[in-house]
């Protein structure tokens, strides 16, 4: 096989592979965001699915790496590019991870907003919330109420101050927030609109 019909037999051989990871990246952050905003029991099965294509796609590169070995250093691209693709994947990974937790909050807050401003005030609970708390000058509003103690909740914070919980991969949380309400331990927070945030606790 000539170099020049060798070359384009493997940029075509390595095109479909380039397409696969980059819809493993995207694809599988997609997945996640929507598994995880939608049910914490269906990233039983889209998490180890998404996770487990990577060696998959690692090992299918080093078996064609190996074939197309006479080709020199461009066939190692075959095994690099999942290699070069797992950050990207992680950082996707992460974000929609983060977003995920707060996409429910903010919709519910933008499609309800009447209702928990006047439930501020003493008003029946709005639609979906698990329960009301008041720590004077805030008021959480539970969303969800894990397994092992922690929860999640769309909190009114007239002092902004929510906005220094951090605690998202191991960000910092400011010291006067951090034990707010009875139990629990401040971990992160995203502001959702003017004074309300989503914040998750343990």
């Amino acid at each position: 096989m000539s170099e020049r019909r060798q070359g384009a037999t493997l940029a075509a051989t390595l095109r479909p592979r380039l397409r696969f990871c980059i819809g493993w990246v995207f694809g599988g952050a997609a997945a996640l965001f929507i598994a995880n905003a939608l049910s914490g029991s269906a990233m039983l099965i889209v998490a180890p699915v998404v996770t487990i294509l990577w060696p998959v796609l690692t090992l299918e590169g080093a078996v064609q790496a190996w074939r197309w070995r006479s080709a020199g250093i461009p066939a190692l691209l075959l095994v690099m590019m999942p290699a070069i693709a797992l950050p990207f994947a992680a950082f996707a990974a992460n974000h929609a991870l983060y977003w995920s937790h707060v996409a429910p909050s903010w919709l519910r807050l933008r499609s309800d907003r009447g209702a928990f401003d006047a439930a501020l005030t003493g008003a029946p609970m709005p639609t979906g919330i698990t329960g009301i708390l008041r720590v004077a000058p805030r008021t959480a509003f539970r969303t969800i109420i894990g397994f092992e103690g922690d929860w999640a909740a769309i909190i009114h914070d007239p002092t902004d101050r929510m906005a220094a919980a951090r605690g998202w991969n191991g960000g910092p949380v400011a010291p006067d927030i951090l034990r707010i309400f009875p139990n629990s331990q401040t971990i992160w927070c995203q502001r959702l609109d003017s004074h309300w945030f989503h914040c998750q606790f343990g």
